[in-house]
């Protein structure tokens, strides 16, 4: 699905985001006015760099990196400029000299219970990720 993404509703790219559903990511095809935030999705790409994956006691993916965004509100809208009912979007930057990278857009799409399983795996844990009292 052609996407248009905006912060405070103003375009700074576009994305082919197929399927839509899920934790959905797509390369971002960024507009100029995506420099104005881009400082940004770079912290959020520093969050990343040398992890290997997301452990779910670190608690919710979608949720931590939406909490995190110090941007402006993100949206996603189809190509007739209605906003799409997501809850969350995120997008992750990496400055890299070697390695030619774009930007990555992540919708969470996923139903509500999804999200509320995501949250109670992180509930009982200590700060290691184990579960209390093993």
């Amino acid at each position: 699905m052609e996407c248009s993404i905006t912060c405070d509703g103003t375009p700074i790219g576009t994305a082919s985001i197929a399927p839509l559903a899920g934790l959905a990511h797509a390369e971002l095809d960024v507009l100029p006015l995506y420099d104005a935030i881009r400082y940004h999705a770079l912290e959020a790409g520093g969050r990343l760099r040398g992890r290997l994956g997301w452990n779910a006691a670190d608690g919710d993916f979608a949720e931590e990196f939406a909490r995190s965004w110090g941007g402006g509100r993100l949206a996603v809208s189809d190509t007739s400029g209605q906003e799409l009912g997501v809850a969350s979007v995120m997008i992750i930057d990496w400055e890299t000299a070697t390695i030619a990278t774009r930007p990555r857009v992540v919708v969470d799409v996923r139903p509500d219970m999804a999200r509320v399983e995501a949250f109670l795996r992180t509930l009982g844990r200590d700060d290691d990720g184990r579960a209390r009292g093993r």
